[in-house]
């Protein structure tokens, strides 16, 4: 694999013009060979989405900044018209340094990363900071997505209407889930693991913590997020549900501390409506997922939802749900609600006050 220097190639560091296209050529040799990317300490101002190709690793030192200087995004795996499936630009690894979206002083709605149609991408030990109403992360559409000892840091919503923005989106390719590019064929993203992360503020001038850490909003008939696996994180302060995830095939939440959240974990099936259509637009009505694994988690001080919501819709259960070996705070008066379940198991958990049931089916408890 072929090493390179992004000062190589003229970027210097806080020089808007020559750091854009000093970043964006050094990418480019992606194009004709694997490459390894170095990223020396300084600060890049960058001032348009720059576009990452496949077999790329770009590895940044501890003390470099990468920061947004427009209403852009800062990085993405691709140009339009775009890509199906998982056959875009992959097999990509970013490692170290920080990502700022310098939303404290620039108040432009976007995201950080926006990846999508590709298979194998890995983000390892780097910081994300000061997202203005979007996502650090929107992961759309990939196979083999892992996120591990990274920092987001930092969220700005002058609107009050991003409630639903979460810190990474995990999502499948529809018109309305991913605008950057790409064909909206509804591939779904599968085989995640998100670990050892930290979400919370930046304690930048105007950021706040973010209002969800992970999660999905769409969703189509018969398509299913699969094995996601989120362990050993850390959320603290989020404003809604930290985890907030959609219909899927296996859900692993394990090991997690959960602080100060609205809410802790909330699992939905598709009620019907916008998310219950089928790829040819034919109304399928509800669909619910299977095989949901809450474990290990630590919950403190969950100040207004539940700290576990599992929901299904009309008659239509989410099975399989496994709600074990958690410590919940003995002071919180919420808990576990389930709607429309059924082969529920819950068991060895301390401090559980309180589990509210309706339309449960096969529900086993030591409670």
């Amino acid at each position: 694999m072929r090493k390179i220097n992004v000062r190589d190639y003229g970027a210097r560091g806080r020089h808007i013009v020559r750091d854009t296209i000093g970043f964006q050529r050094a990418l480019n040799q992606a194009k004709k060979t694997p490459v390894t990317i170095y990223v020396p300490a300084g600060t890049y101002y960058i001032a348009k989405e720059l576009v990452i190709y496949h077999h790329t690793t770009l590895i940044l030192h501890k003390d470099a900044v990468v920061r947004r200087m427009s209403n852009g995004a800062l990085l993405k795996n691709g140009r339009k018209p775009g890509y199906q499936g998982y056959n875009g630009n992959g097999h990509i690894t970013i490692k170290g340094g920080t990502f700022d979206q310098y939303g404290h002083v620039l108040n432009f709605n976007n995201t950080i990363m926006s990846l999508g149609h590709a298979a194998e991408i890995k983000i390892e030990d780097v910081t994300f900071k000061n997202v203005v109403g979007g996502h650090a992360i929107d992961a759309c559409g990939l196979d083999g997505f892992h996120v591990k000892n990274c920092r987001f840091l930092g969220f700005r919503d002058d609107s009050g209407k991003r409630q639903f923005s979460e810190a990474i989106q995990i999502d499948l390719q529809l018109r309305d889930s991913f605008p950057k590019f790409g064909y909206y064929d509804g591939t779904p993203t599968r085989n995640v693991l998100i670990e050892g992360c930290c979400f919370g503020n930046s304690g930048e001038p105007m950021m706040t913590a973010w209002n969800r850490a992970i999660g999905s909003h769409a969703s189509q008939y018969d398509i299913f997020y699969e094995n996601i696996f989120i362990e050993n994180n850390t959320f603290d302060g989020m404003n809604d549900y930290a985890v907030t995830l959609l219909k899927s095939r296996t859900v692993k939440v394990s090991g997690n501390q959960f602080i100060s959240c609205g809410g802790a974990v909330r699992y939905l099936a598709v009620n019907k409506g916008k998310y219950s259509t089928s790829l040819a637009g034919i109304d399928q009505g509800v669909q619910a997922g299977e095989t949901v694994i809450i474990e290990n988690n630590d919950f403190k001080s969950i100040r207004q939802e539940d700290v576990i919501l599992i929901k299904g819709y009309n008659g239509v259960k989410n099975q399989d749900i496994y709600v074990v070996n958690n410590t919940f705070n003995q002071e919180d008066t919420c808990a576990v609600r389930l709607v429309e379940a059924a082969d529920v198991y819950c068991s060895c958990n301390t401090h559980l006050n309180a589990i509210h049931r309706k339309h449960v089916d096969r529900f086993f408890s030591d409670l």
